[in-house]
């Protein structure tokens, strides 16, 4: 017996009219097999040349992320991480509260990266491996939304390649990583936390010259690293990147009633009666608070001249030539030679006006070429030195120049520094540096106690400290008797 042939469920004989076209046998019946794979493939090329004709904020609405407590949802960008996407910059510096959402969007965008531009090549560096390995997967969870060409090639727990020759690589700090990849965007994650933060930046930042980016993302931590001092001295104007603060009130997850709010006071005092606020703010002292959210460089106990506030002791200050001027001197060779420029105003305030950084260079030559025009246009009464170097001191001498020394310890100059940082009884600072002293200032910001001690530590940048330290106790042998500072 012979049994009916039935029609297939997805036939046309069963699908209602309506629904016919959407049947491959409809459109070969209409158009034939060859043109119908013609427009496939045309159709093909069209949604994958899409994310092309768009920007990096757009690509990202093609996608959905996880949150960490709802699951997948839709990737709706907030207005700071739009504003962050849309900067062109070669370098992009972002101060950030903690889980506002930049590491999925800075995951994002190097996807997007890696799929619309053939051969880029995205570096991802974290302070450790399973923070490397981390961002990794926040790219592949955004990955797994995209199935577009081009197709992946290669993916482990270190890179994702794809069939246009990019590839995103995630690594951990090690002291060589950056200086074997040509990259086209590089991420620095969590950076203030980050060993060898400082080679590494200097590693990766030439990508910027060949038309890459660098990206340098972190919370604050401290005053006693890289992070901080890459910050002022963008602020200073030493560096040109475009700076991001991301506050928590910011953050819609944080502050849904009044993230949208202009006024960052008003913005934040909305946020602090919000229950998210009520909640998580006791779980944590002023000081970590501060830095977790606040974006705030509270200053650490392991900081020399922790009183050195830029937004103090920082300004625009012209040579006055009715005023005393001095140098201090700090001697070197393959370290900088340094000397500072310094006036004394007739209410004994110190004003520091230029700085001079010079490696291999002999102290005659600089005598000759730098110190004595300096010396004969500003009439500088004396010339501060460091005490050890008594050969130095003589050639400064033979050269014309008023140089003198007087022996102290490296806490008694401490001591006098932070006193006109800070004077006793709450008086305003009587230290003044003028903002052209960019390496000066990034050294007091930086310069450091070694950890549990109350010594400095070896092998940091000291030289411009050092020739300030050499001014003040010169020139006031008694700064630092009635010590009113504890060392830390």
């Amino acid at each position: 017996m012979t049994l009916p042939k039935l029609p297939s469920p997805n036939s046309s004989e069963t699908c209602p009219p309506f629904r016919r076209f959407l049947l491959p046998e409809w459109w070969i019946s209409l158009f034939g097999l060859t043109n119908v794979r013609l427009l496939l493939a045309l159709l093909r090329r069209l949604l994958a040349d899409i994310p092309r004709a768009l920007d990096r904020s757009e690509y990202l609405r093609f996608l959905r992320l996880i949150h960490p407590t709802r699951g997948r949802r839709a990737f709706s960008l907030y207005p700071y991480q739009r504003a962050l996407l849309e900067c062109d910059a070669p370098q992009r510096i972002v101060l950030k509260a903690r889980q506002v959402g930049v590491s999925q969007l800075l995951a994002g965008e190097a996807l997007c990266l890696a799929k619309h531009q053939e051969g880029a090549t995205v570096l991802f560096v974290s302070r450790n491996l399973a923070a490397a390995q981390h961002l990794l997967r926040l790219v592949s969870q955004l990955l797994e939304e995209d199935m577009r060409e081009p197709a992946v090639v290669r993916k482990n727990e270190s890179e994702i390649a794809f069939a246009n020759g990019s590839v995103i690589r995630s690594l951990p700090a090690t002291e060589d990583t950056g200086r074997t990849f040509a990259a086209t965007a590089v991420y620095l994650d969590e950076f203030a936390h980050m060993p060898w933060a400082d080679r590494i930046y200097q590693a990766v930042v030439p990508c910027t010259a060949r038309g890459g980016r660098v990206t340098v993302v972190s919370t604050p931590y401290g005053k006693a690293n890289a992070f901080y001092r890459l910050w002022q001295e963008n602020l200073l104007g030493a560096r040109q990147a475009v700076l991001f603060r991301l506050h928590w009130s910011e953050c819609p997850e944080y502050n849904p009633d009044g993230c949208h709010l202009q006024d960052p006071e008003a913005r934040q005092r909305v946020g602090e009666r919000g229950e998210w606020y009520r909640r998580n703010r006791p779980r944590f002292t002023v000081e970590q608070w501060a830095q977790e959210y606040e974006c705030d460089f509270i200053g650490s106990s392991a900081l020399v001249y922790r009183e050195f506030d830029p937004s103090l002791h920082v300004g625009d200050f012209v040579y006055r030539p009715d005023w005393p001027t001095f140098a201090g001197q700090d001697f070197g060779y393959i370290n900088p030679s340094v000397a500072l420029l310094l006036q004394v105003s007739p209410s004994e305030e110190v004003f520091v006006l230029a700085e001079r950084y010079d490696t291999h260079r002999s102290v005659s030559a600089l005598a000759r070429d730098v110190y004595t025009p300096l010396h004969q246009r500003c009439r500088i009464q004396a010339w501060y030195c460091d005490p050890a170097g008594a050969a130095e001191i003589a050639e400064l001498r033979a050269a014309g120049l008023p140089a003198t020394s007087r022996r102290s310890t490296v806490a008694e100059g401490v001591v006098a520094i932070r006193k006109l940082l800070r004077p006793p009884g709450g008086d305003p600072p009587r230290l003044h540096i003028d903002r052209s002293c960019r390496r000066l200032i990034a050294e007091l910001s930086a310069y450091s106690y070694r950890e549990g001690t109350d010594e400095v530590a070896q092998g940091q940048s000291d030289h411009g400290p050092d020739a300030l330290r050499y001014f003040v106790v010169n020139h006031w042998a008694h700064a630092a008797e009635a010590e009113p500072l504890a060392l830390r």
